[in-house]
């Protein structure tokens, strides 16, 4: 019988033949940790690249709640600023759409759709409004904002084209209510903004709010005269007693509001009607 041959000095050869392939194979790396979504890797310049892009949801523009925006019969409604406060996609169009002159067709197209320029006209005879009124008329919106229910906005005027001298010309100025918010209220929180204007007329149904130059400070005014009559400016409302009877003087007093012109027209000048409300052209 013969005898089997011992397997060990048999295997031993053979893991010495392959020693030679094993150290010329690379050794194996050890796994790599994911990175981040948005993470930057830097090359051998030392610029960042991107690895992969930002989560949708990341991506998306953050706005404030939209508000409902109406002039007539003509109503919208849009968010008005990004959350950082600057004015939101497409919302200077928009709302220059909605406080276009009664003589101005509404543009047929959607606003989405209408040529993006830096031209003074969003379309023929739809005057861009001030970005800057877009910001501060969020401002009030969003001060006054209730949890839970909508805003609601009422354009009373917007540009005037013929209105010389009114910040109404330039698309500075809006003549507007917010709905279950008293005047008082309004023009108070108006006073409160920097190089603004501020319009009050408790005979009317709205506050005047416009844009000024830097450095304006605060603007405000009062003016009782009701529509037909020539402008009355008082310092103070409601009247003390013993000036309830007399009779205002045409010119402002103890006012920072220079002359007229800045605050547009009154109601009855030039007075059209969209919607069969009455609307400035």
């Amino acid at each position: 019988m013969i005898a089997a041959r011992p397997l060990i000095p048999s295997l031993v050869a053979a893991a010495v033949l392959s020693l030679p392939a094993i150290a010329g194979a690379e050794a194996p790396r050890p796994p790599v940790a994911p990175r981040p979504v948005g993470s930057a890797v830097s090359t051998s310049k030392g610029n960042p690249v991107r690895t992969a892009r930002l989560q949708r949801s990341e991506a998306r523009t953050c706005t404030r709640p939209a508000v409902e925006i109406a002039a007539g019969l003509d109503v919208s409604t849009f968010a008005l600023t990004r959350c950082d406060g600057t004015p939101a996609p497409l919302a200077v169009d928009k709302l220059s759409i909605l406080a276009r002159p009664g003589t101005a067709a509404k543009p047929r197209q959607p606003v989405e759709s209408l040529p993006k320029t830096r031209s003074a006209d969003v379309a023929p005879g739809v005057r861009r409004v001030d970005p800057r009124l877009v910001e501060r008329l969020d401002l009030a919106v969003e001060h006054f904002r209730k949890a839970g229910e909508p805003s609601k906005v009422q354009l009373i005027s917007g540009v005037r084209p013929k209105s010389a001298g009114s910040y109404h010309q330039s698309g500075r100025a809006l003549d507007f209510r917010i709905e279950g918010v008293s005047n008082e209220a309004l023009v108070a929180f108006c006073k409160t903004l920097p190089d603004t204007g501020c319009g009050y007329y408790p005979n009317s149904l709205f506050v005047h709010m416009d844009v000024r130059d830097r450095g304006a400070g605060h603007v405000a005014w009062i003016d009782v005269s009701k529509p037909g009559e020539a402008p009355k400016y008082v310092s103070a409302w409601p009247l003390p007693k013993d000036d309830a009877s007399k009779p205002q003087d045409d010119a402002p007093r103890a006012l920072s509001l220079p002359a007229l012109p800045s605050a547009g027209p009154r109601e009855d000048e030039g007075r059209k009607t969209r919607g069969g409300k009455p609307y400035f052209f």
